[in-house]
């Protein structure tokens, strides 16, 4: 659908201070999804300058020196969003994975896998936690927010606070084994004030509790409140007071309920959450980040890859419930923002999108919760999220429409960062 579109340009001084320092890309798209309407726009042209976008339109002159990508047989989008991204984690039993690794090389294979999931057109992602005590994705963010290397902007929570015996605890280990746990285990609101306050230390953007029982932990429930009111209560304080979000993992309603009502600011996976908790979501605003693919990759994939039975038995026990709770939030028109869980190869978390679709939501919808959505939850709305004049110029695309065929979105084919092409474009036949 092609619907004619007036120029949007910075003032002509703007534009040309921009230009000033560097030549002005000229991105000519077939169509545009920018992240805010419901339609898209035919044959229009994206202007970047000095990382940003300059003008969008659909006869912009080309000025001086000006680089063209030819991008008109594919759709534009703004770069994609994943909250929930586990960049250290590979393919596997990630409870084995953990502890034969050192955190050096851990840090190694999360700088790696970022770097996939950005050429996947993920140009920001959020990691709530990962199998590493010594802060390694916090490094990892650094040396990208530097320039060191190239990668997505990453938000981190390096831990996961757990309870005992909860879904970061380890609890298939011999009980006389002397080991040290890679996630935070506390116990009462003393020593959880404890915990926020040395996450906060060591550069923590966000607080990530473990809410409820998991999927891929051993002798949890997933249906069972695994902190006290008071523990969630303190956890949120203390986090707040300190300027940081706090998100839970949390699966079952029970937990669910008692996060919201402690005031946590995002939930996680939320598979089995009931009417009362759609409820409390839409009137407290807080987003679901709903982590569709990783409950099915377990069952599909489980035991070809090395998880563990038990897990894999867990995820068939709860796949019909999540449908039907899942829908009922999408029909409900909860704030949704996209989440991969990858402990699945990081090159196939595109797929969450046809899994969110499947599920109810509209290709838009679902396209809009990588995008908008999740840069509204990180709080960098006004930098990115959305294909606007003044915006950082993250900019991806996509053979053919994903408003028509959704797996579309699995086939990335150029990606743009801060202006920078990281992703070309292959060349035509």
């Amino acid at each position: 659908m092609r619907i004619p579109i007036v120029v949007l340009a910075l003032t002509a001084a703007s534009a040309a201070s921009l230009g000033a320092a560097e030549p002005v890309t000229l991105v000519r798209c077939g169509r545009l999804i920018d992240g805010r309407g419901d339609q898209p726009t035919g044959a229009v042209t994206v202007q970047v300058a000095q990382g940003r976008i300059a003008a969008i339109g659909n006869a912009l002159p080309a000025p001086s020196a000006a680089r063209t990508i030819d991008l008109q047989d594919a759709t534009c989008l703004p770069g994609f969003i994943d909250l929930h991204a586990h960049i250290l984690i590979n393919p596997g039993d990630v409870l084995a994975d953990s502890l034969r690794k050192s955190s050096a090389r851990k840090a190694l294979e999360g700088l790696r896998n970022a770097r996939v999931r950005l050429r996947n057109g993920f140009t920001t992602l959020r990691d709530p936690r990962d199998e590493d005590l010594y802060y390694s994705t916090i490094e990892i963010r650094d040396a990208i927010a530097r320039g060191d290397f190239e990668g997505p902007r990453l938000f981190a929570a390096p831990q996961m606070i757990s309870s005992t015996g909860g879904h970061g605890d380890l609890n298939d280990l011999a009980p006389d084994l002397a080991l040290q746990v890679p996630n935070v285990v506390v116990d009462g609101p003393d020593a959880m004030r404890k915990a926020v306050r040395e996450e906060i230390k060591h550069g923590a953007d966000w607080i990530k509790l473990a809410a409820t029982g998991g999927v891929m932990s051993a002798a949890d429930d997933p249906r069972a409140q695994a902190f006290t009111d008071e523990e969630l209560r303190a956890a949120v304080d203390e986090a707040h007071r300190h300027g940081r979000k706090v998100t839970v993992h949390a699966i079952g309603a029970g937990g669910i309920k008692a996060t919201l009502r402690a005031g946590v600011d995002c939930v996680e996976h939320g598979l089995l959450i009931d009417a009362e908790g759609i409820a409390m979501m839409k009137e407290r605003h807080v987003p679901l980040v709903p982590t569709i693919y990783v409950l099915d990759y377990i069952i599909e994939e489980g035991e070809r890859t090395g998880i563990p039975a038990d897990r894999i038995a867990k995820a068939r026990g709860l796949q019909a419930e999540r449908d039907r709770a899942i829908r009922a939030a999408f029909a409900a028109g909860l704030t949704i923002a996209f989440g991969s869980d990858t402990i699945f190869p990081h090159e196939t978390a595109n797929r969450e999108f046809a899994r969110m679709v499947r599920l109810g939501l509209s290709p838009m919808g679902a396209i809009k919760a990588a995008t908008a959505n999740a840069a509204r939850v990180l709080g960098i709305d006004e930098d990115v999220g959305t294909l606007e004049v003044g915006k950082r110029a993250d900019l991806v695309a996509v053979p053919g429409n994903p408003l028509a065929d959704v797996t579309a979105l699995e086939s990335v084919s150029f990606v743009m960062k801060d202006g920078r092409v990281v992703r070309p474009a292959p060349e035509r036949p």
